[in-house]
């Protein structure tokens, strides 16, 4: 499993049919530039030459930590980075034939800001990319329709959308600069966006 940490956003789903972005160069092992180790309240990360490992602390009744369980996912079919001007695109498809992706910008302070995109209507704009199908919990039930725009009489939650194409670097630079990302720190710490959690 890829390491939770680079998936805050939340539990809705951005999935691709080709891996993303057009023109990016498929590497055989996780570029240097992002080696680190990272930690939050419950769970820490670990980038290096063998991939990515999650960290997850097992604590008891009063939060005190009991168990460390480490889960590494090297790089694969089912996993892969590409590099494309300055960003590192990770690809990854767990359960499923569609990909999902994670972006790692590295700075020149030793942080790297970290973007998961989980709104559907950022990819609806972006040329080159095609909405294929949504999948959305509307008035409690689960449906899949055609458009990112249903309508509701009670509820409605998205859960997952599947596009089809490929992102040309500079469409995906622009979708960047519409949300704020997850920094890992240089220190080890990491920045959350206020409306995300660890």
């Amino acid at each position: 499993m890829c390491c939770s940490l680079l998936l805050l956003a939340s539990c809705s789903h951005i999935y691709f049919q080709e891996v993303q972005p057009r023109g990016g160069e498929r590497l055989n092992e996780m570029p240097k530039e992002l080696y680190g180790e990272w930690y939050g309240d419950t769970e820490g990360c670990l980038i290096n030459e063998f991939g990515i490992t999650n960290i997850d602390f097992k604590t008891d009744s009063l939060e005190n930590i009991i168990d460390t369980v480490y889960s590494t996912t090297p790089l694969s079919d089912s996993m892969r980075i590409y590099k494309s001007k300055g960003l590192y695109v990770l690809n990854f498809r767990e359960n499923s034939e569609f990909w999902e992706i994670a972006i790692f910008q590295p700075q020149s302070n030793g942080d790297i800001s970290i973007y998961n995109i989980s709104d559907p209507k950022v990819f609806a704009k972006v040329k080159g990319l095609k909405l294929v199908e949504a999948n959305y919990t509307i008035d409690d039930e689960y449906r899949t329709i055609y458009t990112l725009d249903p309508e509701a009489e009670s509820s409605l939650k998205f859960e997952s959308a599947i596009f089809s194409g490929q992102m040309k670097l500079n469409s995906l630079k622009k979708v960047l600069n519409e949300i704020s990302p997850t920094i890992f720190k240089h220190d080890g710490t990491i920045y959350v966006p206020e409306n995300d959690s660890i």
